[in-house]
């Protein structure tokens, strides 16, 4: 699929003969480029704008070509690096007032904030990214709206998020960016199969939600086959297995489980989808394995720091436990598998309070 954002910076970046315009246009194509996985392209859109100003660069271009160093750190999953140089390219901006670079600055800020759980300084950054955008300037309430609404997700209020995807949606679609739109697409799936996941190992009906989450999950799928985006590739074959095990479809998920390089994949992912093995493994009837699997996700769970995780990975070393018989091992896990849901639970009202106080 052809990209219309693309297309657009590349008419902008032809047509101008400011260099700080054509600049801008050209950084943006970078950041497109690293949304898409294609880190080459962005690479080479980076250096083109170094070697055009070498080392005087002018104050808005240094906060544009940063937030593009940025975005293309974090789609290599270079989390602290991708914070370290938005958050750079955002003082540049504020202490020269090149006011342009700000709103986005601070609506990616938010995102890698959200990802890493430091709530208070989002909910800033969410606030400053709205209250400094233009109206019409779809990059950055596109990012912030997005933001916003999967807060709203993992507060678990899905009906106070669907506003907001709709703003992310509007946004994204008015300058044609398909990354953005699938994004959007894909955390509205995970969402909701996270929260089945974690219903169906405490016992609770979700047939409903299941298949919500099973049509949202192809609809993520079937757009990023079609716009050719490798973005974070490694999340799709996730959430296809997640959908599989919902659906108790034991042996399919564990062929995508299987297939997955574990050494690439950040440590924060690899205790669920320990669990899913175990789980995969145990309705297959492999005792051995399910165990062994149910040993290694117990051994990285100090990798998690959200507390629905942590209550998933529990519970689902709990069920395996019982499967086998070790009933005193699956009451432990029960047990802690309870207090982190209702810390889980505490953290949900609190964080809908405060988004509830800025929004």
């Amino acid at each position: 699929m052809d990209s219309r954002l693309l297309a657009t910076l590349n008419s902008q970046a032809s047509s101008t003969r400011d260099p700080v315009v054509w600049a801008r246009a050209v950084c943006r194509a970078a950041s497109h480029f690293a949304r898409h996985g294609q880190t080459k392209e962005a690479l080479t859109s980076i250096g083109v704008v170094r070697a055009h100003f070498g080392p005087e660069l002018h104050p808005e271009v240094a906060s544009w070509l940063m937030l593009a160093e940025g975005v293309l750190h974090f789609f290599q999953w270079r989390t602290y690096e991708a914070y370290d140089r938005i958050r750079r390219a955002y003082g540049l901006a504020i202490a020269l007032r090149t006011e342009s670079a700000i709103p986005s600055c601070a609506a990616w800020m938010a995102h890698i904030e959200f990802n890493d759980g430091a709530y208070d300084k989002m909910l800033t950054h969410i606030r400053e990214a709205l209250t400094s955008a233009a109206d019409d300037d779809h990059q950055a309430r596109a990012r912030a709206s997005l933001v916003i609404a999967d807060s709203y997700q993992l507060s678990g209020s899905y009906q106070l998020a669907r506003p907001w995807y709709d703003k992310v949606r509007q946004h994204a679609s008015a300058e044609g960016d398909e990354a953005t739109l699938s994004a959007m697409l894909y955390n509205v799936a995970a969402f909701r199969a996270a929260n089945v996941r974690l219903a169906d190992t405490f016992g609770a009906e979700a047939g409903a939600e299941a298949y919500r989450a099973k049509m949202e999950a192809s609809s993520s799928i079937n757009y990023d086959f079609a716009i050719g985006t490798s973005e974070l590739s490694f999340l799709t074959p996730i959430l296809r297995s997640l959908i599989l095990t919902i659906e108790k479809k034991f042996d399919e998920a564990l062929v995508i489980l299987e297939s997955l390089e574990m050494e690439n994949l950040p440590k924060r992912t690899l205790p669920p989808i320990f669990a899913d093995m175990a789980w995969c493994n145990i309705n297959l009837g492999e005792r051995d394995l399910a165990w062994s699997f149910a040993g290694r996700a117990e051994n990285e769970i100090g990798a998690l720091t959200d507390t629905d995780d942590i209550a998933y990975v529990e519970s689902r070393i709990a069920q395996v436990a019982n499967a086998l018989n070790l009933h005193d091992e699956a009451s432990e896990h029960m047990d802690r598998a309870l207090q982190a849901l209702s810390k889980h639970k505490a953290f949900q009202n609190e964080l809908l309070v405060k988004l509830q106080a800025i929004l």
